[in-house]
Parts: structure tokens; sequence; C-alpha cells
């Protein structure tokens, strides 16, 4: 009896041990960071997503905003080996301090009270890496094209393969983008399949292709308001019976080709890329054909200590517009943060409710002709900063938007500058004003915008 009692608690030991094996060789891997700035405006970036017009957030006599904005993001990374991963990435917003509380929805909650449901999730996906051969990533990830992210630069779900050689890599994907439909799930889909490949020719250049194709065959319903009949309770209106709901299936096929370089010549680093679409976008009862085309020009030298650095993008418009893919939330690309603009481009620090008068590279089916010249400079070890200039146009005026002077949207200018209180906080200031171009003189008369924020990070 006594030396089954041993045998069976030799068992459950090492039953034990095998259970926790697996659980002592997990590596758990934390990281993150917070985010919160003050902003002091005129040019309204609360609640505004890229509106109807380049005008959006512009007024006469425009009020002077004041708010804060606050994020939060977390990481977790469950590595079992260096070739086993599990990551994920979560995301806390509160657009700005105040909108509300005991509610649920992303960027909520900054109200007295808070109790908001307001947990966004940004990644979570496996990365399984078969030394020599392949790296896989299966599930929600960050992705983003390889032209500067002016086609799409989103988290995105799918499967993405990639493989290293020694003087190349190569990567194919396959992301769904939507699939809203349940009745015909996994047939009318939103789908994107990617490859691109990089070629280093010699230690000073780089050469590389990308090609994307988009197909969204979803049906959509629109919902068509009837006769007014009343009005419930809490102010919401019913329309009558004789309301309807149209139902359309959408046709689009758009395949995105292009080229991207960069060489270095003594001190000076010259990169680019040109890009070209064609296939088919719309419905199937109105479908036009893609056209849009880019090319775009980026340098960078030492400069008197600091970094020169300077960008230059044409986006074609009108008829020979570039198709970009949208979400709920909007585009999903085109912001062009390489100009470093805070209002003539989408600002790198603003979170969700960001906005500018050049949002995405369609540009409202206009295009975009952009130039900026930026440097940087080391002050300290802790004290940096940087100073840009910029001037936006719409490539092809489009009509629909109203009658313009001219197609020059405006002239940004813009400073930052960032302190290292220690190596993870970092306390910051960016300022930026625009003078607008004609292209807004036939508008009612605008005030130039201006934006200031006050900025506090911290990184783990």
């Amino acid at each position: 009896m006594k030396s089954s009692k041993v045998m069976a608690a030799l068992v459950t030991m090492g039953l034990a041990a095998a259970v926790a094996a697996p659980a002592m060789a997990l590596e758990n891997q934390f990281s993150g960071a917070f985010t919160s700035f003050y902003d002091l405006s005129n040019y309204s970036a609360v609640g505004n997503f890229g509106g109807t017009s380049n005008a959006e957030g512009l007024a006469k006599n425009a009020k002077t905003e004041n708010y804060f904005v606050q994020r939060v993001r977390l990481g977790y990374t469950a590595k079992a080996s260096d070739d086993v991963k599990l990551v994920t990435k979560f995301e806390f917003d509160y657009n700005y301090w105040g909108n509300s509380s005991y509610t649920v929805g992303g960027g909520k909650g900054g109200a007295l009270g808070a109790d908001t449901i307001n947990m966004e999730t940004k990644n979570l996906y496996f990365d399984l890496n078969f030394p020599k051969i392949v790296n896989t990533k299966i599930g929600m990830q960050g992705y983003n094209d390889a032209f500067k992210g002016i086609i799409f630069d989103a988290d995105m779900a799918g499967i993405l393969l990639a493989h290293e050689y020694d003087n190349a890599s190569v990567t194919a994907g396959f992301f769904r983008f939507g699939d809203f439909n349940k009745t015909t799930i996994g047939r009318n889909t939103h789908d994107m399949f990617s490859l691109d490949g990089k070629y280093s020719v010699t230690k000073d250049l780089k050469v590389g292709a990308a090609y994307y194709y988009i197909a969204d065959n979803r049906t959509n319903s629109t919902f068509n308001k009837g006769t007014l009949t009343g009005y419930t309770e809490n102010g919401d209106k019913i329309y009558g019976l004789d309301s309807t709901t149209t139902t359309t299936t959408n046709d689009t096929k758009v395949h995105t080709l292009g080229l991207n370089a960069e060489t270095t010549v003594g001190i000076l680093t010259v990169n680019g890329f040109a890009l070209a679409q064609f296939g088919d976008i719309g419905t199937v009862n109105n479908t036009q054909k893609a056209k849009g085309f880019a090319f775009n020009v980026g340098a960078k030298m030492p400069l008197a200590g600091g970094t020169a650095r300077s960008e230059f993008l044409y986006a074609a418009g009108g008829k020979n517009a570039l198709y970009v893919p949208a979400s709920a939330g909007g585009t999903e690309g085109g912001g062009f943060y390489d100009a470093e603009m805070i209002i003539l481009n989408r600002d790198k620090n603003a979170t969700s409710i960001d906005n500018a008068l050049v949002y995405d590279s369609n540009n409202f089916n206009q295009g975009l002709i952009m130039g900026s010249l930026g440097y940087d400079y080391t002050f300290t070890s802790k004290l940096t900063g940087s100073a840009n200039a910029g001037f936006a146009a719409v490539a092809k005026d489009n009509s629909t938007l109203g009658a313009h002077k001219t197609n020059y949207l405006g002239t940004e200018i813009n400073c930052e500058a960032n302190y290292k209180v220690m190596p993870t906080v970092t306390l910051g200031a960016r300022a930026g004003y625009v003078f607008l171009g004609d292209y807004f003189k036939n508008s009612p008369k605008f005030d130039n915008p201006y934006d200031v924020k006050l900025l506090a990070k911290f990184a783990f």
C-alpha cells in the first residue's frame, strides 16, 4: 500500500512537471506606451474623420479650441522561442477628456466617472518562423504598402509569408478587408493579395517592386427614407411604409503595380517610387476604369551637424485618381507622414481624431501635388528639434466640391522640440501654421489654420 502511494505521488509529480514544463519555457514579454497631449487650435480635429471637402475644419472667425487627448497602447507577446510567438496589441483612447462616461465605444470614457468599455484590438497574430525557409504571420497585423503608405497603412487580418535571401527579400500575403453579409460569407468579400520584393544591387543601391490586387464584390444595402410620419419619444425620426432598401453589388478589381528604389551618393541618400493602377472601380451597374498613378522622390543628407530632408509627391486626380481602400472609419492609407506636416497632411501625433486639408492621397478624387523641406537637429543627448515647410495643391480640381480660383491649397510651416526626461519619458511641443492658398478664395473666407500641441509620452 505504501509503495503504491509513493508511485501515485511520483506519477502525479511527473504529470505536473510535464504540464508545467511548457509554461516554464514560455517567455512573457510586455510593452506599451502612454501618450497625452494638450491641443490649442482653430482647426477642428474633434469629431472630424476626413469630411466631405478640403474645407473640413476651416471657418471664418474660427474659435480657438482647447482639449486634452489621451491614448494608451499595451502589448503582450507569448514567446515560446525565437521562432514561435503570439503577438497581441491593444489600444485605449480618450478622443478628448470629458467626452463621455458610463458608455461603450472606442475613444469614449473621458468624462467624470469613466466606467466605459473602450478597449480596441489592434493586433492578434501568430508569428511562426521556419529558419532559412519562411516566416509566417497569421491573424490581425499591421501592414503597409511599399510606397510610403499612400495606398494602405493599417491593421488587417490575413496571412503574410516572408523569405530572406542573402541580398534580397520577398513577401506574399492574403488579407480579408471585409465580409459582412452572413448569407454570402466567404463569397462576397473585400480582399487583397500582395507581393513585394526587394533586392540590394550594391550596399548603396536597393531596388524593389510590389504588386497589390484588391477585389471588392460585397453587397451593399442603402436605406431610402420614405415619408416622415412622426417622432419617437426620444426624438428619433420614424419614416413611412414607403421607405425602401436599395441593394447594390460592388464590382471593384484594382491592380496596383510599382517600383521603388533607394541609393546613396556620397553624403546624399535619395529614395522614391512610381506606381500605376489598372482594373475596375465601382458597382456592377456603374463601373469605371482604374487609372490611378503616382510618383515620389525623397532625399536626405547631413548638414551643419543635423539632417536636411525633402519630399515630393505627385498623385494624379480626376479620372486618374488613386484607388485607396476604405473601412468603416474611412480610408486606410495615404497620410504621407514622411512630409512631417501637421495640417496639410495628417499629424503623426494625432490619434483617432486626426484631420487634414489632404486626408489621403485620393483627396476627394482630386489627387495631390506636394513638396516639403525639413531639418532635424540634436542639441544635446536629451534635446532634439526639427523644422519643416511644405506646400500642397490639388492635381485636378473637382467641380463637385465647388468652384476654386486655383488649385493651390496652401503653405505650411511648423516646428517641433522634444526633451527626454529619462530614456522612456519624453516631453514635447509641436506647432504649425498654414497660409491658405487661392483654392479657398472663392469659398467663404476662412481664417488661416494653426495648431499647437504639448505632449507627454511614456514608452516601456
